[in-house]
C-alpha cells in the first residue's frame, strides 16, 4: 500500500526534478540583474517576516493568524464515511508533511492541513501528541491555537443554539453587560465570599439565568430533561432503588451492607461482560505509514466493537423477579437489564468492587471514609462522556444522528458534554489532601479503556469539576414518596446539593439546562420527577409570562430568613435579595 509519507517523498522528488531547468536560470538572473536581486531580497524579507509571526512568542499575533487560518479552513466540508475520513486523513497529513519540508513560509498552510487531519482522526489526544513530536513547533503552536480559538469560537455562539427551541427557554449571558454597570455592583458574576471564609472561594464564570420564551400556566410542564450524572446518596443504596435510573423497584426488600458484601459472586456464566481490552503501549513518534495503519484500527474499534457489543447476547440475574444486580459486587441493584447493561457501559465497568481493578474497591472505601459524591460522579461522568461520544459516532455511521435531522438538534450535537459542562458556573474551591489521591484512583480505574485521561484531568480541572458538582447538583425525590432511611453519620455526605425539600431525595443529578436556573426564595417553577426517575421537569409554580425569568429555590423556603441567608451564603457565595427575603428582613 502506498503510504502518505511515500506519497509526500514522491512529491517533493517530482517538484525538485521539475525545477532543474528553472534553476539554472534563477542563478543567472541572481548574479548579473540588480533589479532581480532587488525584487529577491524584498521576498525574502517578507519571507522571514511571515516565518517571524509563526514563530512569535506573542499570543496576539499567534492568535490572529489562527483565526484567519480557521475562517480559511471552515469553508472546507468535512467527509462523512469512514472510508472518506480515512482518505481525507492521509492526504491532508501528507500535505501537511510537504508544505513542512518548504520552510518556514509554509507553515501556515502546513499547520491548516495537519487541523483538517486532526478533526477526523478518531483519537486526536493521540494525535496531538504525535504532532507535538513530529512537527515543527511553530507549526504545532499553531495547530493547538486554531483548536483553542475554534473552542472559543463554538463557547460564543453556544446560547444561540442552546437550549433548543422546544426546550421553551433561553439563557441569556448578562456577562455582556458594560463596564459602567459592573462598576456599580450590579452584575452577580461573582459573588463575594462569606465572612470569615477564604477569599479564594467564589462564584466562577458568568452572570447566566434561563427565560422562558413562551407564556406558562401554573402547573404547566415548562420543559423536561434527562440528567447528565447522577447516583444514589449512600442511605438510598439499601436494594430498592436503581442505581441507574433511581427507580424505586416494587416489592424489593431493603439489604443491609453486610447481606450484599456476604453474597457470593457467581462466576460460572452470570458474569458482566467483560470491558474492552487496554491497547498497547507504544514509544517513540510514529510515521505516516503507522498513522494509517492506526487510523484504521481506532476507527473499527471504536464503531465497530460497540456495533458487536450491541448484538451480543447477554445472560443476567433477576433477583425476586423485580430487580436486575450486578452479577459481580452483587452490590449495584438496577430496575431492569437495560438499566444493567447501560451502566456497565458507561462506568459501572471501572468502578464493579469485584471487577479485575483492584483499585475499584480502594476508591469505594476512599469515597466512603470522605462522605463525599463527587469523587463517584466525576468518575461516572468521564464514562459517561467516552460512551455517549462512541455511540454518537456510531449513529453517524450507521445513518444520521439519532434518526433526527432536525437542524437546531444538529447544532446542539455540535457540542461535546464536556463543552457543556464547560458553560457552566462553578464554586472555586481550596483543593483537599484527598482531592489528589483520589484524581491518581481515578486515573489508575480508568486510563486503560479512556486513554488520555490522566494527562486531561489535572489537579486544576478536578477541583474546577468538583465545584461545578458543588454549585449545580440537584437532589432527586421520589415522586411516588418512598420509604427513603432516614440519614445517619454514617450515611452523611457533605456535597453541596440543590435542595428545596419537598420531598426526602434518593440522589444527586446534574442537569445541562436546569443548572443555569437561578436562586429566590419565592420560586415560580420547581424541579419535579414524574416518571420517578432521575429524569427532571419544570413546573409552573404560578403563571409565567413570556420573556420571564426563572427560579427555583436551592434551600428550603420554610427556613427563617435568617437561617436561608446563611446557608446560602456558605454553599453558593451570595445573599439572596429576592422580595421574599427584603419583605422577612424589613418584619
Amino acid at each position: 500500500m502506498v503510504t502518505g509519507k511515500t506519497i509526500g517523498v514522491a512529491a517533493a522528488v517530482t517538484a525538485a526534478v521539475a525545477g532543474l531547468g528553472y534553476i539554472a536560470y534563477f542563478d543567472y538572473k541572481r548574479r548579473h540583474d540588480r533589479k532581480f536581486r532587488r525584487k529577491l531580497m524584498r521576498d525574502r524579507k517578507k519571507v522571514e517576516k511571515k516565518a517571524d509571526n509563526v514563530s512569535s512568542t506573542s499570543p496576539e499575533s499567534v492568535n490572529e493568524i489562527a483565526i484567519e487560518l480557521l475562517n480559511k479552513v471552515a469553508k472546507d466540508k468535512l467527509p462523512a464515511s469512514p472510508e472518506e475520513k480515512e482518505q481525507f486523513f492521509m492526504a491532508q497529513v501528507s500535505k501537511g508533511e510537504t508544505m513542512c519540508g518548504a520552510g518556514p513560509s509554509a507553515y501556515s498552510s502546513a499547520a491548516c492541513h495537519f487541523y483538517q487531519a486532526l478533526k477526523v482522526y478518531p483519537n486526536p489526544v493521540e494525535l496531538v501528541m504525535i504532532y507535538e513530536k513530529t512537527t515543527p513547533p511553530e507549526v504545532f503552536k499553531l495547530v493547538m491555537t486554531m483548536m483553542a480559538q475554534e473552542v472559543r469560537q463554538k463557547q460564543l455562539r453556544y446560547f444561540d443554539v442552546f437550549p433548543s427551541k422546544d426546550k421553551n427557554v433561553q439563557i441569556k449571558d448578562e456577562n455582556k453587560k458594560d463596564d459602567a454597570e459592573k462598576s456599580k455592583g450590579k452584575t452577580k458574576a461573582k459573588k463575594p465570599s462569606p465572612a470569615g471564609s477564604d477569599s479564594g472561594n467564589d462564584v466562577v464564570i458568568p452572570n447566566r439565568a434561563l427565560f422562558s420564551t413562551k407564556s406558562v400556566d401554573e402547573g404547566e410542564i415548562v420543559f423536561e430533561e434527562e440528567a447528565v450524572v447522577s447516583t444514589l446518596l449512600p442511605r438510598a443504596q439499601n436494594g430498592q432503588f436503581c442505581n441507574h435510573c433511581m427507580k424505586s423497584i416494587p416489592n424489593a426488600e431493603p439489604r443491609s451492607e453486610e447481606k450484599a458484601a456476604s453474597e457470593p459472586a457467581d462466576k460460572e456464566g452470570n458474569e458482566e461482560p467483560s470491558a474492552n481490552e487496554g491497547s498497547e503501549e507504544e514509544e517513540g513518534g510514529k510515521d505516516t505509514a503507522e498513522l494509517e495503519d492506526e487510523f484504521k484500527d481506532a476507527s473499527e474499534n471504536s464503531v465497530a466493537a460497540d456495533s458487536e457489543k450491541a448484538d451480543e447476547p447477554k445472560e443476567t440475574k433477576a433477583v425476586s423477579g423485580n430487580e436486575f444486580e450486578c452479577d459481580k459486587c452483587h452490590e449495584a441493584v438496577y430496575c431492569s437489564e437495560k438499566c444493567r447493561q447501560d451502566a456497565y457501559d458507561a462506568y459501572h465497568q471501572f468502578l464493579c468492587t469485584k471487577s479485575d481493578n483492584a483499585e475499584a474497591q480502594k476508591f469505594a472505601d476512599l469515597v466512603k471514609e470522605s462522605h463525599e459524591l463527587a469523587p463517584i460522579l466525576i468518575a461516572k461522568f468521564f464514562g459517561i462522556l467516552v460512551d455517549r461520544e462512541k455511540k454518537k459516532e456510531l449513529a453517524r455511521v450507521l445513518g444520521g444522528l439519532n434518526g433526527s435531522n432536525s437542524a437546531s438538534e444538529a447544532d446542539v450535537d455540535e457540542y461535546t458534554t464536556w463543552e457543556h459542562l464547560e458553560c457552566m458556573r462553578y464554586l472555586e474551591l481550596v483543593p483537599l489532601n484527598t482531592d489528589i489521591e483520589m484524581l491518581k484512583m481515578l486515573g489508575e480505574l480508568m486510563s486503560s479503556s479512556v486513554p488520555g485521561l490522566s494527562e486531561f484531568v489535572t489537579g486544576e480541572r478536578y477541583t474546577m469539576l468538583k465545584g461545578k458538582l458543588d454549585y449545580n447538583a440537584y437532589a432527586v425525590h421520589n415522586s411516588q414518596n418512598a420509604d427513603v432511611p432516614a440519614e445517619t453519620e454514617a450515611t452523611h455526605v457533605s456535597d453541596t446539593i440543590r435542595d428545596d425539600h419537598s420531598a426526602s431525595p434518593v440522589g444527586i443529578s446534574l442537569y445541562l439546562i436546569s443548572s443555569h436556573i437561578t436562586h429566590s426564595c419565592d420560586p415560580n417553577v420547581q424541579i419535579v420527577f414524574p416518571e420517578n426517575t432521575s429524569k427532571a421537569a419544570l413546573k409552573a409554580l404560578k403563571p409565567i409570562a413570556q420573556g420571564d425569568e426563572l427560579h427555583v429555590s436551592f434551600v428550603d423556603t420554610s427556613l427563617d430568613v435568617q437561617t436561608r441567608q446563611k446557608l446560602l451564603k456558605n454553599s453558593y457565595r451570595f445573599t439572596c435579595e429576592c422580595d421574599k427575603c427584603e419583605a422577612d428582613l424589613a418584619v
